[in-house]
């Protein structure tokens, strides 16, 4: 027989929660507003290979994989996104309108889901579809969530994952990296009711916004690389001229990704290899300037929408007008 645990510890096992009470729940966009099928092709050879490599790879599975989407996401991109949900009951496509939506809809998703499935807490947290996690991240973050909540702790939680690698994956070379608020794996613990998701802020502000309303913020610390940042000409459409790639390749420091390297984060060396040989697709222009663009015409739709619900046909025409162009300005996005 089994000698039998202090009653006191007996009774903190028996009250410490398990990973099923609360919801973990790990978001991604992936190609909202985009409508250009060339793009698409390299952006989901990028996600299969390590985005979706990592997830498979996760020791600790008890998640859902939202990748939200355009509802006129470009028809073969839509189809090889949905042959790689299948077989994958932790993947989740949500189809959305416009960029802007992503976090609303995401909330009243993620809270909604909550509630079917009788949990207090959400855990939520970060992933780009073109970066790839730790295959021991969700373990890590479900053990922090769950001592912290067995510690009795009642308000919200930061969880940050501060140690990765940026890398150009085409040149298979990167960096070890530190980020305090980082764009991948960073995690929001909240009670389900009042769910904002990870999202809510912009990720590098997040602790700073939040602290205020007492919010707790947890590093993991350790040796360990949470984090695979992947640098493309592709992904850099938050900014005008970057010259990221560079600093990662030049770095001092900058070391071959290989196939050892990348096995903790569940991409194999077949992988790394069709991603190293896969020319990356020139840019048609400058993909700031049309991204602005973008967001200029989605807020004029926002703004016609309470008009458009309430039968005024002029504004229904004009967002159908707006739509169309929008659609239209990101049909080339590479040459």
């Amino acid at each position: 027989m089994r000698p039998r645990l202090p009653t006191a510890l007996r009774r903190l096992r028996a009250a410490a929660p398990r990973s099923t009470d609360f919801l973990h729940v790990i978001a991604t966009r992936h190609g909202i507003g985009v409508f250009d099928e060339q793009w698409f092709a390299y952006r989901q050879l990028m996600m299969e290979h390590l985005t979706l490599a990592s997830l498979d790879a996760q020791v600790e599975r008890d998640f859902v994989w939202v990748v939200a989407v355009d509802r006129d996401m470009p028809p073969q991109a839509r189809k090889r996104l949905d042959a790689l949900a299948e077989g994958r009951p932790y993947l989740r496509i949500a189809e959305t309108e416009l960029k802007r939506d992503f976090v609303p809809d995401l909330t009243a998703w993620v809270r909604r889901e909550a509630k079917a499935r009788k949990r207090n807490w959400v855990l939520t947290t970060r992933l780009d579809d073109d970066d790839a996690i730790h295959r021991g991240l969700a373990a890590r973050l479900h053990e922090e969530a769950v001592a912290y909540l067995a510690a009795g702790h009642r308000s919200p939680a930061i969880l940050s994952p501060a140690l990765g690698c940026n890398w150009v994956p085409s040149q298979a070379t990167g960096h070890r990296a530190y980020h305090h608020s980082p764009s991948i794996g960073l995690s929001l613990l909240e009670l389900a009711p009042n769910a904002g998701t990870v999202y809510r802020s912009n990720h590098r502000t997040i602790a700073q916004a939040l602290v205020p309303w007492d919010y707790n913020v947890r590093h993991l610390d350790g040796e360990t690389p949470w984090w695979l940042y992947a640098h493309t000409g592709l992904s850099h459409m938050q900014s005008e001229g970057s010259d990221r790639m560079d600093k990662v390749t030049g770095h001092r420091r900058a070391f071959t990704l290989d196939a050892k390297r990348l096995a903790p984060f569940g991409v194999t060396a077949e992988g790394a290899r069709i991603i190293r040989e896969t020319p990356e697709p020139a840019t048609s222009g400058s993909l700031f300037e049309l991204n602005r663009r973008g967001l200029d015409l989605e807020a004029e739709i926002h703004g016609l929408r309470t008009a458009a619900r309430d039968g005024d046909a002029a504004a229904r025409e004009r967002i159908a007008e707006l739509h169309a162009e929008r659609r239209r300005i990101h049909e080339r996005l590479v040459e």
